[in-house]
């Protein structure tokens, strides 16, 4: 496991460590909102519910990827999302 591997147990570990890797770069994520054009609480929005385009900032900001913050979220062998079509 690399060192900065979010841990995968909980969410409250994962926006933990998310949070603390952000302010270890000089961010919060309302500041990494507004840096981007969008609102104080736009980012938040990736812990409550899949958002692929404040994973990908969120993701790109730390130096990694969406599916090794949120592994359940894609698919581990081709980084697709995982959706259901059609409704």
């Amino acid at each position: 496991m690399r060192i900065n591997t979010p841990p995968q147990k909980t969410d409250k570990k994962r926006r933990a460590w998310i949070k603390y890797q952000l302010e270890m770069k000089g961010y919060s994520l309302a500041s990494l909102g507004l840096k981007h054009g969008l609102s104080r609480s736009c980012v938040r929005q990736a812990f409550v519910k899949p958002y692929p385009k404040m994973e990908r900032l969120i993701a790109h900001t730390l130096g990694l990827r969406p599916e090794e913050i949120w592994p359940e979220r894609y698919i581990q062998s081709h980084g697709n999302r995982r959706r259901k079509r059609g409704q």
